[in-house]
C-alpha cells in the first residue's frame, strides 16, 4: 500500500459563459484584480493561503456546490456583499455556541458564503464534523446566545 498524498493547496474552477463580463463581479468579490492571469480567458485569486479560484470559460454548472469564507463579523460580511456585490444573501442561520453562516449565488449560478466560528477557541475540540438534525440550528441571527 502506498502513502496517502499530503494535500497542500487547492484549486476551484468556476466556469463562465464570458469570462471578460464576469471578471468586474468576482473582482469585487476578491477585492482586487487576479491574482494570475496567464491569458485573457483564465484568471486566477488566491482566496485564502493555498486555496486557488479559477474562473474560466464553459458551461457554468450551478448548484453543484458552495465555497463559505470565514468571517470575524457575519453581520458585516452580509451587509457588504449585499451592497458591493449586490447578491441576495440568505438569512443567517447558527448552531448556537459553534458556527453562524449565509449563502448567496453569484450571477453566473456558483454557490458563495460566509461562515464565522462562535465556539470558544479555548474549548474547540478541533475542524470537521457534522451535524444533520436542523433542528438544532437558529435562522436569522449570528449566535442568539449572545443577542
Amino acid at each position: 500500500m502506498t502513502d496517502h498524498p499530503r494535500f497542500d493547496q487547492l484549486t476551484v474552477r468556476l466556469p463562465v459563459a464570458d469570462v471578460a463580463a464576469a471578471a468586474g463581479f468576482y473582482r469585487r468579490l476578491f477585492g482586487r484584480d487576479p491574482d494570475f492571469a496567464p491569458h485573457e480567458d483564465f484568471l486566477e485569486w488566491q482566496a485564502v493561503p493555498g486555496t486557488w479560484v479559477q474562473v474560466c470559460p464553459g458551461a457554468a454548472t450551478g448548484g453543484t456546490g458552495r465555497l463559505r469564507f470565514g468571517v470575524a463579523d457575519i453581520r458585516a460580511a452580509v451587509t457588504w456583499a449585499e451592497v458591493s456585490l449586490r447578491v441576495e444573501c440568505t438569512p443567517i442561520q447558527s448552531l448556537p455556541g459553534v458556527v453562524a453562516f449565509t449563502d448567496f449565488t453569484d450571477p453566473y449560478g456558483h454557490g458563495w458564503g460566509f461562515f464565522q466560528d462562535l465556539v470558544d477557541p479555548a474549548t474547540a475540540v478541533g475542524p470537521g464534523g457534522s451535524v444533520t438534525d436542523e433542528t438544532l440550528f437558529v435562522a436569522g441571527v449570528a449566535d442568539p446566545s449572545n443577542d
